[in-house]
């Protein structure tokens, strides 16, 4: 195996990328590389060790020594990406369904002093349209917007 040396190449966990990738060696002590470049995003970081060992005998082994079998394996960041689309455009659907088309009579305009009910129709000044998506016992409640959901103080019951 070649020495390392600055500029020489190295599999390190990309924390940027949050995967192991290629990357440049940008400064080494003590022959140990101490700053990299990822040659996928163009990062540079502080060297980390792969998260994930060579395969050993066709067996995937975890740099904590677990196979597949013993600890679910991670889904690649595509897939994850996918998935936190969908549930996003669902939670967006759910909150259209129940604000868009409503007429502005039809929301409570929020105030801290409002008691709130899950369902109710919601217009904060800030965060737009919503809906109570649920109510807590220590007087707040979780208001869907647009956005995303907010967890707002009420007068509770």
């Amino acid at each position: 195996m070649k020495p390392l040396s600055a500029g020489s190449e190295i599999d390190a966990w990309c924390t940027k990328c949050r995967m192991d990738l290629g990357h440049r060696i940008v400064a080494l002590v003590a022959g140990v590389p101490k700053r990299v470049i990822c040659q996928t995003c163009g990062g540079e970081h502080a060297y980390h060790a792969p998260r994930t060992l060579p395969q050993k005998a066709g067996v995937f082994i975890r740099r904590n020594g677990a196979t597949p079998a013993a600890e679910k394996r991670a889904q690649p960041a595509g897939v994850r990406a996918t998935q936190r689309a969908r549930v996003e455009q669902e939670r967006y659907d759910a909150w259209a369904d129940k604000t868009l088309g409503r007429t502005v009579d039809a929301f409570r305009r929020y105030s801290m002093e409002l008691t709130l009910a899950r369902g109710e129709l919601v217009l904060h000044p800030k965060f737009g349209e919503g809906y109570v998506d649920s109510v807590r016992e220590d007087g707040k409640v979780s208001v869907m917007f647009r956005d995303g959901a907010r967890t707002l103080a009420h007068r509770a019951r």
